[in-house]
């Protein structure tokens, strides 16, 4: 008997021959798996987490109430301000933020108190912590609240050049609370009207008339009065 030569074909597995178009398919499920991960990358990174820092800007009109020292009303020491702020804030989860503010008045100035061609200008510095807690953090519309305490220096120029007269007053605020409505733009960026009033008491004064020496001492108990001031504003806010 002669021997003879048999083709050997592919013997199929269990699961059905394995073609060129299995292979291709099966390349083509793991490109586009890879694709999707790789694609979701950015947005994984942008997306805040629950913690973290946010930066706040801010603009206020302040409207003074009470006195700021014995027979002198805050309105007739440094008048309304224009207040720019900015606060850096930590939140500790998507409700909670601890945080430090820094406020710069722009004084309207004693006003009518001024004499005729007389410049005068006032400023309203304040700073210090906040406590907020935002009741609804992943809704379109998130109320918050706030509280905090800070320090006020407030101060006036009369006159210009070197013949010009200088006060300032300085103390603690004693307490204030603020409420406000945020939009979610997204849960990046909040935007939104706000409303404070703060309770304050200054307890130190300065001085100068012209080219004489600064004059500065501790108010004494029957000076120290209790002011407020009162700031609607809109403030916008960016989880980073």
């Amino acid at each position: 008997m002669g021997l003879q030569y048999v083709p050997q074909h592919p013997t199929p597995s269990d699961d059905g021959p394995f073609t060129l178009d299995d292979m291709t398919a099966r390349h083509f499920i793991a490109s586009l798996a890879l694709t999707s991960c790789l694609g979701a990358l950015p947005a994984a990174a942008q997306e805040p987490s629950n913690s973290g820092l946010a930066l706040g800007v801010r603009g206020a009109f302040g409207i003074p109430v009470g006195d700021s020292g014995t027979d002198l009303s805050l309105k007739d020491t440094f008048g309304s301000t224009v207040a720019p702020q900015v606060d850096v804030s930590y939140f500790f989860n998507r409700q909670l933020s601890l945080g430090g503010y820094f406020q710069y008045g722009i004084g309207s100035g004693p006003g009518d108190a001024c004499a005729d061609g007389v410049d005068c200008k006032s400023k309203v510095l304040r700073f210090g912590i906040d406590l907020d807690y935002h009741f609804r953090p992943d809704g379109f519309v998130s109320p918050w609240v706030g509280v905090g305490v800070g320090y006020e220096i407030g101060s006036l120029e009369v006159g210009e050049g070197a013949g010009n007269s200088w006060f300032k007053l300085e103390g603690y605020d004693l307490g204030h609370a603020h409420f406000g409505v945020d939009l979610q733009l997204t849960r990046s960026i909040a935007v939104g009207p706000y409303i404070s009033a703060s309770v304050g008491q200054y307890n130190k004064g300065a001085i100068r008339l012209g080219n004489a020496a600064e004059i500065s001492n501790d108010l004494s108990d029957d000076e120290k009065q209790i002011h407020v001031w009162i700031q609607p504003g809109v403030r916008v806010q960016f989880r980073l």
